[in-house]
């Protein structure tokens, strides 16, 4: 025997009936919320990513013009000198000796390692003492250069040595090494000397200029008393 519908009574509130597709509609709205969630995050992710890009590549970017200014900081920095000094005497000692004495009016220390050295713009005067402190020879010149590892320096532009017996050597081009106690030249050299002029290219001689010798001599005039 089958069981009799039941009928709605009376008294049972008729909105009852309807609690069912109320139900369906709440479930048909969050699955429509649930929907948008996904896309609004996709978007969101989307954006994300854009950004996320665009900051690495200005990252990168700055990174390279780091990069750049870097090299152009050493670049620069190696066209300049890590000291400058004004009005200098300088002084090379040998066994608590002076042996040379440099005076210059202005000074520029270059350090790059075996490769440092000191520049002399604005000329050199130099003195070469003897043991017993006399100066046997002096060297002045517009330029100069001094490089401190090697001990050696050349000197340019209207260079002119003399000695104690007052010699005089001219030259545009001389080189003076410390460690071997010479001036040499491979350039045009004119020597001075009481009763003779010497023209001749090239020249070896003592840092004290007592003893010289011209590589190629041009011509010999004697000078008249």
């Amino acid at each position: 025997m089958k069981p009799l519908p039941l009928k709605p009574s009376k008294h049972d509130n008729p909105t009852t009936q309807y609690k069912q597709p109320v139900l369906f509609e709440s479930v048909a709205f969050l699955r429509f919320d649930t929907r948008c969630f996904f896309e609004t995050f996709t978007l969101l992710f989307r954006r994300v990513l854009r950004v996320l890009n665009i900051t690495i590549a200005l990252l990168t970017l700055h990174s390279c013009s780091n990069e750049k200014a870097e090299i152009e900081k050493v670049t620069i920095s190696d066209n300049f000198p890590n000291e400058v000094s004004e009005n200098v005497t300088l002084y090379y000692s040998d066994s608590a000796k002076v042996k040379v004495r440099l005076k210059a009016p202005l000074l520029e220390n270059y350090y790059r390692g075996d490769d440092s050295y000191s520049e002399f713009k604005s000329g050199i005067d130099v003195e070469f003492y003897s043991d017993s402190g006399t100066v046997e020879s002096t060297i002045t010149s517009n330029y100069a250069k001094y490089y401190s590892e090697r001990g050696i320096m050349t000197a340019e532009d209207d260079v002119e040595v003399v000695n104690i017996d007052g010699d005089i050597l001219n030259s545009e081009h001389l080189v003076w090494n410390r460690n071997d106690e010479q001036i040499t030249s491979d350039a045009f050299v004119k020597i001075t000397t009481e009763d003779e002029i010497i023209y001749g290219n090239g020249l070896v001689a003592n840092e004290n200029f007592s003893s010289y010798s011209i590589k190629d001599i041009k011509g010999i005039i004697s000078i008249e008393e």
